[in-house]
C-alpha cells in the first residue's frame, strides 16, 4: 500500500512539474528580455534537480497477468544529486566518472493512466523502421534548454552538461517511433546535446544560422525542415491529450535514461557545443528493454515539451508553408569585402519572372528592399535550400535579415522585417546552379499571390577532364559543335568521326536525341523515349544501351576535354509511339479534347480535298493535279468555300436546336400561370448560346428558365392565351436565329481565314518562284497539310469520319504538333482550348510535323500520370549521361512541364547545362523561360543577319561589356541582363549559308561569331563547306570520320580551330569587353579588350554576303588605328576557289551517295602567329603617331579575316598597373593606398567636406578665385562642383555602361576635367592635402589610352567619394553615425547648406563671446542655388526652422550657437531679420521670424552638451535701441536671456512700427501701407497678433509683382491677425521661460506692459501660457457645430485667429501641424487626430503639403514666376503658397501625427504609414542630381522649374521626422 502510495504522489508530483514547465515557457516567451529570466532558470534547473530525476530505481514491468513486480534498488539523492551553487550560477559534479566520460542515471515515472495515439498502419511500419535513426534537437524537441539558447544576450556560466540536459531529458524519454505501435518492440534513441555556452565558449563557438522554414506547395501538413522530419513529427504527435483507459492498461513505474557520449553526427542542423565537447558529444540514450508499453513516453513528453514554432500565413495555396523547428538565433553577418558580393533590389509588385539577374557560383547574393517597402512589415521567402539540401521548387524557406552592419535584423521569434530603409538585407551563398525566386508577402496579407518577388540565375560550371584533374570549362568559353546523332552510324565509329570537333578546337558537342526514331527518320520524332536508337548498334542486328551511349561520353569528357549536351523532346512524340497507342489520352484529340472536334472536322474536309485534287476529280472545274498557277489556288478556293465546307457546316458544331428549344418553350409556357410583366426587349439579350462541351451538331443549350423569364410575357398585340404563347415562341425563335446567324458568321469568319492560310502555304510549296516548287501531290507532300493523325479514317466518308469522332475512335484522332508563327503568348499551350470559339487549329495557323502529335499534360502530374512519369524517366535518363540538355521548341512547351521535368534533372546534375531554343521577339518574355526554367544559354544565330551591319550589331548584343566599360561598384545594385547567348553561326534547323549568302562568307561570319563575348557554337558541315541543309528529317548520309575524308585540309576546319582556341583564349584571360566598328559595308572590326591587363586583340573579317567578282581585287578601307603597340598577328586567313578565278561561284555540287561531304575546290589560306613584316593583309610598315599605331591595309580582299593582338606601350603599363592597385584598393578598402586616402580624409571637418562634396556654382563664384561649376560640353553645368556633381551622373550612366555620355567625351577628349576636380580644392587650407593626392592619383589616367579613362575615373571617384562619405558620417552623432541610409542621407544633405561664404557672413559676434568663432562663420542658406549668396542667403525664418535638423541632429552646436548669437544681435523692434544680410542691412518685415529664433534657443538648450549656458553667452547688440545707429562689436553687449527677454517684452506691451528706408530701396513691389507693421497681445486670449492687410509677415509671404495682372504691392496671403503656428510657438517659448525660472536659470518670471493711462499689467509667463491654453480649442477649433457660412470644412484648426479678412481663417492650410508639434499641450488630442485626417484627406501631396485646401476658391496649385498673364491669381507667381505643395510642412504633420496617434492609440499603424508616405522623399534624395528635397513641387508633386532644387528647412523637418521614429522605436 505504501509503495503504491508513494507512486501515486510521485505521479501527481510529476504532472504538477510538468504543468509548471508548460506555463513556465509559455511565460518565458513573453519575458525572453527580462532580467526576470535569470532567476526563472535558476529555480527551474534547481526545482528539476531536486525533485526525481535524479534518483535511479529498478524498472517496474507488468507482467501479462497485469499483476506488478517492483523492486527497490534506491541510490542515494544525495550522492548523486548536483549542487547547484546559487552565487556562481553554475552546477558541480559529484558523481563519479567511468571510462573518462561523464554519465548520469535519471530515473522518471509516468502515469499509467495515459492513453496513446492510434495511427494508420502504414505510418506505424514506416516508423518502425526509423528507431536508430539520430534525431537532431530543435526548439521545439528540448523545451526550456533550446528556449535559452535562443536567447543571444543570456550567458549560463559553465554549466555542467549533465544537469543542463536533465530537464530535456524529461521532455525526450518517450520519443522513441515506436511509441504510437500497439506493439512495439522498445529501441534506444539517440538524441544530440545543445550545450548553454558560456562567455568563452561563444566566442569559440560560431553555430551556423540556418533559416529553417520551408514552404511546400505538395506537402500540407508541417513537417520538420530536415532528414529526420518525420521522425520528428511522430515525436510531436505523440503530446497529443491522454486519457484513462481501462482495458489492456500497463503501468510503469520507471524508465532509465542513460547518458552516453557519441561523436555528433556530421550534416545535421545542430546547436553546437562547448569546445570542451567537440570530440566527445554527450547524447542521451533511451534505455527501454524491459518496456512493453509507451504510454510513460506519451505522458512524459505531454508533459514536458514545450514547442516554439514559427508560424507563417500561406500566401495561397501553391504555397504550403512546410515547418522546421527554430534551433538557433540569426547570427551576425561576418562583414566582408568582395566584388563577389552582388545586391539586388527586391520590388513591390514588380513582375519578376521578367527581369533577369545573372551571377556566377559562389557569389553571395544579398536582397534588400527598395524605397517602396518603406515601412512595411515583410517576411522573405526563397527556394533556394539551405546549406546541404536538395533543390525543390516548390518548398520555400524564411530568410533572416541583417542590418547594415551584419547584426541580425529578424529573430526566430519574429522573421517579419520592418522595412525602415534600403539598407537591411537578407544574404544568400549561392553555391548552387539553376535560377532560384525570392518572394515577399507582407505582414496580413490575404493576397494569393506574393506582394513582390525576384528571380536569380546562378550559371553552372562544366566540368571535364580525369577525375582529380578536371577543368572548368566557362560559359563565355564554350565552342559548341551540332551534330545530328542519327547521322553517326554505328557506335563504333562515333569515336572517329566526333574526333572532328574535337580537332576542329570545340569543347562541347551538342547531340540531337540519341532515342529510338519514328518512322520519319526525324531526329526530333521520338518513337520511344526509353530505348537508345537501334540503328547505333556495332553490328547490324545487334543492341545497344544507354550505358554503351555514356560510354562514349565520359570518354568525351575524360580524356578529350569535351563536355556534351543532348536535346530533350517534351512537347511532342512519334506517330508511331507503341505507349502512346496503350495510352491515347497522353495527346490531344478528339475524345481528350471535344474543342478541337471542328478543326478535326476541317482537317479531314480538306484532306479529302487533297485525295480529289491528287485523283484528277476537279480538273474540270479548274484544279489540276499539278497547282502550279495563280488560277488553280483561286479555283481551289472557289471549289473549298462552296463545295467542301458546305458538306460539313461546321458552325453547327457551335449553334443550337431552334426548333427544339421553340417547341420546349411552348409546351412548358403552356403550363406556367399568367405572367405578370411586358415583354422587355432590353433583356433579350441576355440570353446566349453555351457552347456543347462535346460540339455535338446543333449541340449548343440555352438557359430555358432564364428564356421563360424574359420570354414568357404580354404584349400588347395579342388578346387571348394562344395567340400570347406563339408570340412569346416566335420571339425565342428570332433571338435564337440572330443568334445561331451570329455564329455562323464568326466560324465562317475563322474558316475564311483558316482557306487564307491553306492557300498561303500551297502558294508557297508550289507555286512561288522562291519556294521548293513540288509538283507532285502524295502523302509526302499532300496538298493540305495533315493537323490530325486520321489512321483510323482512311477509306471512309466524311459523315462516317464525323461519327468516329465522337466515339471511342475519337482518342486516335490526334492533334500534330508544329510552329505557330507570331503566337501571341508563348506562355500558353497553343492546343489548350482557347477563349471564344476560335484556336490555332480551327483557323490553320499551325505549321504542323505530321509525323509527331503534340503530348497532353494537363497542369499537374495527376492530370496524366503515364505521361508524367515516362518523361521524367527520360529526362532524367539524359541527365545522367550528358553534361547539359537542349530543350527543343521551348516556346511550345508548356512551361510548367518543362519547370517539372528540368528540376527533375538537376536533381541528378545539378551543374546541369540547359541551352533552349527561343523565339519570342521579346527580351521580357524570354526572361521569363530563361527565369522559370533556369536557361543557361539561349541559341541565337549569325544566320539571322542580313548584312554584315546587323551582324556586327548581334556580335555586340550577345558578347560582354564594351570596352573600357565602368568597373562595377559594389556599392550599386546588380543590373538587370540579358539572357547568356550560344551565339552560333549555323543551327542545325536552317539552310546551309552557302544557299542564302556565299561559300566566301563562311569564314569571316565564323570569325565575327568566335569575336563574340559569349558561348559561341556551329553545325557540322559549316566548317567542311556541305553546301546545303543537312536536313533533320531526310539527311541519311553518315558524317564522315576524321582522317578519313576529314582533316585539317578540309574545308575551313584548320581556321576554326584558330578561331575557337582564340575564342576560348579570351574568355579564359577575361577579355571581356566587346567594341565593334562598322568600317566599311562589308568589312567589320571586332575588339575584345581585357579591362585588367589592357590588351586587346582586334579581328577585322571582310564579309561576303553576296558572290563578289570572280577577281576581285582587295577593298579599299580607312587604316586600323589603335592606343598601344601591335604584338603580333594571331591569324589572317581567307578562301580561295582553286582556278584563275579565286572569287568565282561554285559550280553544281556532287553529293556523296554514302557520307557527308563538302566542297573541295577551295583552298583555305592560313598564316598564324606572324610579324608583321610576314603579314600579306597589312603593309608591312606601321605608321606611329604618339601613342597611336596605325596599319594600313594593303590586301583585303572578300572573305578574308585578320586578328592581332595589341598591348599597351612599355611607357603606359606603369601607369595602368598603379591605376589598377588604386581601383582594388578603394572597392576594397584596404591596402596602402586606402590607408594614405582615410588618414588625409580624417583630418579634414565638416566645412572641408562640404567644399570636397557640394558648392554649387553661384557658391563658387563667391569664394573669389575664379571658379564655376564644371561645365561638360553638350550637357551643361554639373549642379555642385564638389564630387557630388559628378557622382549623381556617374552613379546614372555608370551602371548602364553608357560610355557615350557627354561626361565620358569630356574625358577622353582632355584632362581639364580631372585638373578641376584637384584644383579647386588646393585653396581651402583643410583640403590642400587631399588636392595633392587627388592630383598625384589622377597622374597616371593622363599616360593611359584615353578610351579607358572614364572607367578609371570612376572607380576613383566614387571610392573617394565613399570615404569621404563614410568620414561625414563619423563626425556626426550616433543617430547618424551607426543608423540607416536613409538617415544617413538626409545628414549628407545637410552640408549642402552650411558652408563659408564671403558675401553672407554672420555679424561680429562679442570679443567676450569664447570661443571666438573664425573670421569667416558657418552660415545656413536657405535653399540652393537660389538662396546661396549674398543677401538672399540668410534668411531669418529658414534658418531656425531648419537649425534643430541640419545642425542639433548633426552635432554641430557650436556652428549653430555662433548663428543664434549672430541673429541675436540683430534684434530690433523685438524682432529678428527676415533678411540677415550680414547684419549691415538687416530687413525686420516678418513676425515669425523671432519666434523660431526663440524656439531654436529652447531647443538649444535642451539638446546642446551644457546647452544653458548659451543663455548667459553675451549678445553683441547692433541696435540696442530701435532708433540707434549701429554699434560695433563688443560696444553694447547682453546676455542672451536678456534678449529674450525684450523680444518678449516688447510684444507683451505692443509695438507699432515702420521700416527703416521704407520705399524702393527694400522693397519694389510693397505699397506704402505695407511697410508699416504692429505687433501685440490679445490681452484676453494671450495669443500674439500682428501684420496688416498689405503686408505678410509670416512664411506664406508672396508679394504681388505684376502690373499687367494687377496684383502688385498687394500681398497673397496677409495672415494677418494670430497665425496659428506662431501661437504655438508662442505657447512653447513660454512654457520654456517658466521652466528656467522655476529652475533658477532666468531671474525673468514675467512681462509687464502700461497701457495708455499709464496703468501697469504684469503676466508670469505661466500665466501667459495658462490663458493661451484655455482659449485655444475654443477659439481655433472648428467644430461639427459650427455653423457660420464661412466654416466651409469642418474638424480643421482655423489658420488664423482674427485676420482682417475673416474668411481667411477658416481656410485649410497646412500650418496648424506646426504648433501640434512645438506646443502639442495645447490640442484636444481628438480633435487634433481629426484635423490631421482632414489634412492628409486635402492637402497630402506625394512629397508635399498642398498649400491651400482644394476645395478653396482660391486653389491655384502650379507655380510659375515667369508667368505674365494677366490672371492676377498665378501672374509672376502669385499663387506661391496657394496651392503648391511645399515639402518643409510635411515634416511637422508627420511628426504632429506621431505625437497624437499615440494620444489616441493608434501608433503602430501611424507609424507604417509615416514610413510609407516617407517613400517619395527617400526616392528623390537617391535620384535628385541634388542629392536634397525641393522646396516645392506643383499639382500632385509634379517637377516645379521655379523651386529651389534643394531646400534646407525641406531636409531638416524630413529628418527630424526620422528622429522622432527612431526615438519612438519606430525605425526597428
Amino acid at each position: 500500500m505504501y509503495s503504491e502510495y508513494i507512486k501515486v504522489r510521485m505521479d501527481a508530483f510529476r504532472r504538477f512539474c510538468a504543468d509548471f514547465q508548460s506555463k513556465l515557457n509559455t511565460l518565458l516567451q513573453i519575458m525572453l528580455n527580462s532580467q526576470f529570466v535569470r532567476w526563472m532558470i535558476d529555480f527551474y534547473i534547481k526545482l528539476t534537480t531536486e525533485h526525481g530525476i535524479a534518483v535511479k530505481t529498478n524498472d517496474v514491468v507488468d507482467d501479462d497477468d497485469g499483476e506488478e513486480e517492483s523492486s527497490a534498488a534506491t541510490e542515494s539523492d544525495e550522492d548523486d544529486r548536483n549542487d547547484y551553487d546559487i552565487d556562481n550560477n553554475s552546477f558541480s559534479n559529484n558523481e563519479s566518472e567511468s571510462d573518462g566520460k561523464q554519465g548520469s542515471t535519471l530515473a522518471l515515472s509516468a502515469d499509467p493512466t495515459c492513453q496513446r495515439n492510434t495511427i494508420p498502419d502504414a505510418k506505424r511500419d514506416h516508423e518502425k523502421q526509423s528507431h536508430n535513426v539520430p534525431v537532431p534537437e530543435t526548439v521545439a524537441d528540448v523545451g526550456l534548454a533550446s528556449v535559452l539558447n535562443a536567447i543571444p544576450s543570456l550567458k549560463m556560466g559553465n554549466v555542467h552538461i549533465k544537469n543542463k540536459n536533465k530537464h530535456k531529458t524529461n521532455q525526450n524519454s518517450g520519443s522513441s517511433e515506436g511509441t504510437n505501435s500497439q506493439n512495439t518492440t522498445p529501441q534506444k534513441c539517440n538524441w544530440h546535446d545543445s550545450s548553454l555556452n558560456s562567455p568563452a565558449e561563444d566566442k569559440a563557438i560560431t553555430p551556423k544560422s540556418k533559416p529553417d522554414i520551408i514552404i511546400s506547395s505538395y506537402e500540407g501538413d508541417i513537417v520538420a525542415a530536415n532528414k529526420y522530419e518525420t521522425k520528428q513529427q511522430a515525436i510531436e504527435s505523440s503530446t497529443a491529450g491522454c486519457k484513462s483507459e481501462k482495458t489492456s492498461r500497463k503501468s510503469i513505474d520507471t524508465a532509465v535514461f542513460i547518458l552516453k557520449a557519441e561523436p555528433e553526427e556530421q550534416g545535421t542542423n545542430l546547436i553546437q557545443s562547448a569546445p570542451e565537447q567537440t570530440n566527445s558529444q554527450e547524447q542521451f540514450h533511451l534505455d527501454l528493454n524491459k518496456v512493453r508499453d509507451s504510454e510513460l513516453e506519451t505522458n512524459l513528453i505531454k508533459a514536458n515539451s514545450a514547442e516554439i514554432k514559427q508560424t507563417t500565413a500561406t500566401p495561397s495555396q501553391k504555397f504550403n508553408l512546410k515547418q522546421s523547428e527554430v534551433s538557433e538565433p540569426p547570427k551576425a553577418l561576418e562583414m566582408i569585402k568582395s566584388s563577389d558580393i552582388h545586391s539586388v533590389p527586391i520590388t513591390e509588385g514588380t513582375n519578376a519572372e521578367n527581369l533577369l539577374y545573372r551571377i556566377k557560383r559562389g557569389s553571395t547574393l544579398r536582397v534588400h528592399s527598395d524605397s517602396s517597402l518603406l515601412g512595411r512589415e515583410i517576411i522573405l521567402y526563397t527556394n533556394y535550400p539551405d546549406e546541404g539540401k536538395k533543390f525543390v521548387r516548390t518548398e520555400y524557406r524564411i530568410l533572416d535579415w541583417h542590418a547594415r552592419n551584419g547584426k541580425p535584423f529578424t529573430t526566430n521569434l519574429n522573421k517579419y522585417a520592418h522595412i525602415v530603409d534600403t539598407d537591411i538585407f537578407s544574404e544568400v551563398k549561392m553555391n548552387l546552379s539553376g535560377t532560384f525566386r525570392f518572394w515577399f508577402q507582407y505582414k496580413g496579407s490575404t493576397r494569393a499571390e506574393p506582394d513582390g518577388a525576384l528571380y536569380v540565375q546562378v550559371e553552372p560550371t562544366l566540368h571535364v577532364g580525369p577525375p582529380g584533374a578536371q577543368k572548368i570549362i566557362p560559359l563565355n568559353s564554350v565552342r559548341c559543335q551540332t551534330v545530328l546523332t542519327k547521322l553517326l552510324g554505328p557506335i563504333n565509329t562515333w569515336e572517329a568521326k566526333l574526333r572532328v570537333a574535337k580537332e576542329s578546337g570545340y569543347n562541347v558537342i551538342h547531340f540531337t536525341p540519341i532515342q529510338e526514331l519514328g518512322g520519319s527518320r526525324s531526329a526530333y520524332s521520338l518513337r520511344d523515349q526509353l530505348k537508345v536508337n537501334q540503328h547505333f548498334a556495332a553490328k547490324k542486328g545487334g543492341t545497344i544501351g544507354f550505358d554503351d551511349v555514356e560510354k562514349v561520353i565520359k570518354k568525351c569528357r575524360q580524356e578529350w576535354g569535351l563536355a556534351s549536351i543532348c536535346d530533350i523532346v517534351l512537347n511532342h512524340t512519334a506517330n508511331e509511339s507503341d505507349w502512346v497507342r496503350e495510352h491515347p489520352d497522353v495527346t490531344y484529340s478528339c475524345a481528350t479534347s471535344p474543342y478541337l472536334r471542328p478543326a478535326f472536322l476541317l482537317d479531314a474536309v480538306l484532306a479529302k480535298c487533297g485525295e480529289d485534287v491528287a485523283a484528277g476529280a476537279l480538273e474540270h472545274v479548274g484544279v489540276p493535279t499539278v497547282i502550279e498557277r495563280e488560277d488553280h489556288l483561286q479555283a481551289l478556293k472557289y471549289q473549298l468555300h462552296h463545295v467542301y465546307l458546305p458538306k460539313v457546316n461546321i458552325y453547327e458544331l457551335f449553334q443550337c436546336n431552334v426548333i427544339n428549344y421553340v417547341n420546349e418553350f411552348m409546351v412548358l409556357v403552356r403550363k406556367l400561370a399568367p405572367p405578370k410583366h411586358v415583354a422587355d426587349q432590353t433583356r433579350f439579350s441576355e440570353i446566349q448560346l453555351i457552347t456543347d462541351s462535346q460540339y455535338r451538331r446543333l449541340g449548343a443549350k440555352i438557359n430555358l428558365n432564364l428564356a421563360l423569364e424574359i420570354f414568357n410575357a404580354f404584349h400588347s398585340d395579342c388578346f387571348d392565351e394562344e395567340s400570347r404563347f406563339r408570340k412569346c415562341a416566335e420571339t425565342l425563335r428570332q433571338r435564337l436565329e440572330t443568334l445561331n446567324e451570329e455564329v455562323r458568321s464568326e466560324v465562317q469568319g475563322y474558316l475564311g481565314y483558316a482557306i487564307e492560310n491553306c492557300l498561303a502555304g500551297i502558294r508557297y510549296e508550289r507555286v512561288q518562284e522562291d519556294g521548293p516548287m513540288v509538283r507532285e501531290i502524295s502523302e509526302k507532300h499532300p496538298l493540305f497539310m495533315q493537323y490530325f493523325t486520321q489512321i483510323k479514317a482512311f477509306g471512309k466518308s466524311l459523315n462516317e469520319i464525323e461519327q468516329d469522332m465522337y466515339d471511342e475512335l475519337g482518342s486516335y484522332f490526334q492533334a500534330h504538333n508544329g510552329w505557330v508563327m507570331g503566337y501571341s503568348d508563348p506562355l500558353r499551350d497553343f492546343a489548350e482550348e482557347q477563349p471564344g470559339r476560335g484556336n490555332v487549329y480551327l483557323k490553320r495557323e499551325l505549321i504542323a510535323w505530321g509525323d509527331s502529335v503534340k503530348l497532353r499534360y494537363g497542369k499537374k502530374p495527376e492530370d496524366s500520370p503515364y505521361l508524367w512519369q515516362h518523361m521524367t524517366e527520360y529526362v532524367v535518363t539524359t541527365a545522367k549521361i550528358f553534361d547539359g540538355v537542349r530543350l527543343d521548341n521551348c516556346h511550345s512547351t508548356p512551361i510548367h512541364v518543362a519547370e517539372y521535368l528540368l528540376d527533375a534533372a538537376r536533381a541528378i546534375n545539378q551543374d546541369l547545362y540547359v541551352v533552349a531554343e527561343l523565339f519570342t521577339n521579346s527580351d521580357a518574355t524570354d526572361n521569363v523561360f530563361v527565369n522559370r526554367l533556369g536557361i543557361t544559354s539561349l541559341i541565337r544565330e549569325a544566320l539571322s543577319a542580313w548584312d554584315s551591319h546587323e551582324e556586327g550589331r548581334l556580335v555586340y548584343r550577345y558578347g560582354g561589356e564594351p570596352v573600357g566599360a565602368f568597373y562595377v561598384n559594389p556599392k550599386r545594385d546588380l543590373a538587370p541582363s540579358v539572357a547568356h547567348a550560344l551565339f552560333m553561326d549555323q543551327t542545325h534547323d536552317n539552310p546551309s549559308p552557302v544557299e542564302k549568302r556565299s561559300i566566301y562568307d563562311l569564314l569571316p561570319s565564323a570569325a565575327l561569331v568566335a569575336m563574340a563575348c559569349c558561348a559561341t557554337g556551329s553545325n557540322r558541315g559549316y566548317d567542311e563547306l556541305v553546301p546545303h541543309h543537312i536536313h533533320v528529317v531526310e539527311e541519311k548520309r553518315q558524317y564522315q570520320e576524321w582522317g578519313k575524308g576529314v582533316d585539317f585540309k578540309s574545308g575551313i576546319i584548320a581556321a576554326k580551330r584558330a578561331l575557337n582556341l582564340l575564342h576560348g583564349q579570351l574568355a579564359e584571360e577575361g577579355f571581356s569587353q566587346v567594341y565593334v566598328d562598322q568600317m566599311d559595308s562589308n568589312i567589320v572590326a571586332v575588339t575584345r579588350h581585357s579591362p585588367t591587363t589592357h590588351e586587346s586583340v582586334i579581328l577585322i573579317a571582310h564579309t561576303a554576303f553576296g558572290y563578289p567578282h570572280p577577281n576581285a581585287g582587295p577593298t579599299g578601307v580607312r587604316s586600323l588605328r589603335f592606343e598601344g603597340t601591335l604584338d603580333e598577328i594571331i591569324l589572317e586567313a581567307d578562301i580561295t576557289m582553286k582556278s584563275d578565278k579565286p572569287y568565282d561561284r561554285p559550280g553544281p555540287f556532287k553529293k556523296d551517295p554514302i557520307y557527308i561531304n563538302g566542297f573541295s575546290q577551295f583552298q583555305l589560306n592560313l598564316r598564324e602567329h606572324i610579324p608583321l613584316n610576314k603579314s600579306q593583309i597589312f603593309r608591312s610598315t606601321p605608321q606611329i603617331d604618339g601613342n597611336i599605331t596605325q596599319l594600313d591595309f594593303e590586301h583585303l580582299y572578300p572573305g578574308s579575316v585578320v586578328a592581332v593582338r595589341v598591348s599597351l606601350h612599355n611607357p603606359t603599363k606603369p601607369h595602368a598597373e598603379y591605376l589598377q592597385t588604386v581601383v582594388t584598393a578603394l572597392q576594397n578598402e584596404e591596402g596602402s593606398v586606402y590607408d594614405e586616402l582615410r588618414e588625409i580624409i580624417s583630418k579634414l571637418d565638416l566645412v572641408d567636406l562640404n567644399r570636397a562634396l557640394f558648392t554649387c556654382d553661384e557658391e563658387e563664384r563667391d569664394q573669389g578665385y575664379g571658379g564655376a561649376a564644371y561645365d561638360i560640353p553638350n550637357y551643361g553645368r554639373i549642379v555642385y562642383c564638389g564630387l557630388q556633381g559628378f557622382i549623381s551622373i556617374l552613379t546614372e550612366i555608370s551602371p548602364r555602361n553608357d560610355l557615350g555620355h557627354p561626361l565620358c567625351n569630356n574625358l577622353r577628349d582632355g584632362n581639364w576635367m580631372l585638373d578641376y576636380i584637384a584644383d579647386r580644392l588646393v585653396h581651402r587650407e583643410g583640403t590642400k592635402v587631399l588636392s595633392k593626392w587627388l592630383k598625384t592619383t589622377f597622374e597616371p589616367l593622363k599616360n593611359i589610352p584615353r578610351y579607358i579613362i572614364p572607367c578609371y575615373f570612376d572607380a576613383i571617384l566614387s571610392g573617394v567619394y565613399e570615404a569621404l562619405v563614410r568620414h561625414t558620417y563619423q563626425l556626426m552623432p550616433e543617430f547618424i553615425r551607426d543608423g540607416h541610409n536613409f538617415p544617413q542621407t538626409l545628414a549628407l544633405a545637410t552640408l549642402q547648406f552650411l558652408s563659408v561664404c564671403k558675401s553672407a557672413n554672420l555679424p561680429p559676434l562679442s570679443p567676450a563671446v569664447k570661443p571666438q568663432p573664425p573670421k569667416i562663420c558657418v552660415t545656413l542658406s536657405a535653399g540652393l542655388p537660389h538662396f546661396s549668396t549674398g543677401y538672399m542667403r540668410c534668411w531669418g525664418r529658414d534658418t531656425f526652422i531648419a537649425l534643430r535638423g541640419l545642425m542639433y541632429l548633426t552635432g554641430r552646436f557650436q556652428e549653430a550657437r555662433y548663428i543664434i548669437l549672430g541673429f541675436g544681435q540683430c534684434l530690433r523692434h523685438g524682432l529678428i531679420p527676415n533678411l540677415l544680410d550680414n547684419g549691415i542691412k538687416p530687413r525686420f518685415n516678418c513676425r515669425d521670424a523671432v519666434w523660431w529664433w526663440l524656439n531654436s534657443i529652447k531647443q538649444y538648450v535642451s539638446e546642446a552638451p551644457r546647452g544653458q549656458d548659451i543663455l548667459n553667452d553675451y549678445v553683441s547688440r547692433i541696435f540696442p535701441y530701435d532708433d540707434s545707429e549701429p554699434h560695433g562689436p563688443g560696444k553694447f553687449d547682453q546676455k542672451l536671456i536678456d534678449v529674450m527677454q525684450e523680444a518678449l517684452q516688447v510684444h507683451f506691451q505692443g509695438l507699432q512700427y515702420r521700416e527703416r528706408n521704407a520705399g524702393y530701396e527694400i522693397d519694389a513691389h510693397m505699397t506704402d501701407q505695407g511697410f508699416n507693421n504692429n505687433i501685440g497681445v490679445h490681452p484676453e486670449t494671450g495669443f500674439v497678433f500682428g501684420g496688416n492687410i498689405a503686408n505678410c509677415g509670416t512664411w506664406m509671404d508672396k508679394m504681388g509683382s505684376s502690373e499687367k495682372a494687377g496684383n502688385r504691392g498687394r500681398p497673397a496671403t496677409p495672415r494677418d491677425g494670430s497665425a496659428v503656428e506662431l501661437v504655438g510657438l508662442q505657447m512653447s517659448v513660454l512654457r520654456f521661460m517658466q521652466v528656467l525660472s522655476e529652475k533658477g536659470l532666468s531671474e525673468y518670471k514675467s512681462v509687464e506692459r502700461k497701457g495708455p493711462k499709464g496703468e501697469q499689467t504684469s503676466w508670469t509667463y505661466k500665466q501667459w501660457a495658462d490663458r493661451i491654453q484655455n482659449n485655444f480649442e475654443k477659439y481655433f477649433f472648428v467644430t461639427e457645430a459650427e455653423t457660420g457660412m464661412r466654416a466651409n470644412k469642418k474638424n480643421i484648426y482655423k489658420d488664423c485667429y482674427g485676420a482682417s479678412q475673416g474668411w481667411t481663417d477658416y481656410q485649410l492650410r497646412c500650418n496648424f501641424p506646426i504648433a501640434m508639434v512645438v506646443a502639442p499641450e495645447l490640442f484636444n488630442a481628438q480633435n487634433a487626430w481629426k484635423a490631421l485626417e482632414q489634412a492628409r484627406k486635402h492637402l497630402l501631396g506625394p512629397l508635399g503639403m498642398k498649400t491651400l485646401d482644394p476645395d478653396d476658391w482660391n486653389y491655384r496649385p502650379n507655380y510659375d514666376n515667369s508667368n505674365d498673364a494677366d490672371d492676377c491669381t498665378v501672374a509672376h507667381g502669385f499663387n506661391y503658397h496657394q496651392g503648391p505643395e511645399w515639402v518643409w510642412p510635411i515634416g511637422f504633420y508627420l511628426r504632429a501625427r506621431l505625437i497624437f496617434a499615440k494620444k489616441c492609440g493608434y501608433l503602430d499603424a501611424t507609424i507604417a504609414d509615416t514610413w510609407s508616405i516617407l517613400r517619395a522623399h527617400f526616392k528623390e534624395l537617391h535620384t535628385s542630381h541634388w542629392r536634397g528635397l525641393p522646396e516645392l513641387t506643383n499639382d500632385n508633386g509634379a517637377y516645379c522649374n521655379d523651386s529651389c532644387r534643394t531646400q534646407a528647412w525641406s531636409v531638416a523637418t524630413v529628418l527630424e521626422v526620422l528622429d522622432d521614429l527612431h526615438a519612438i522605436g519606430g525605425d526597428v
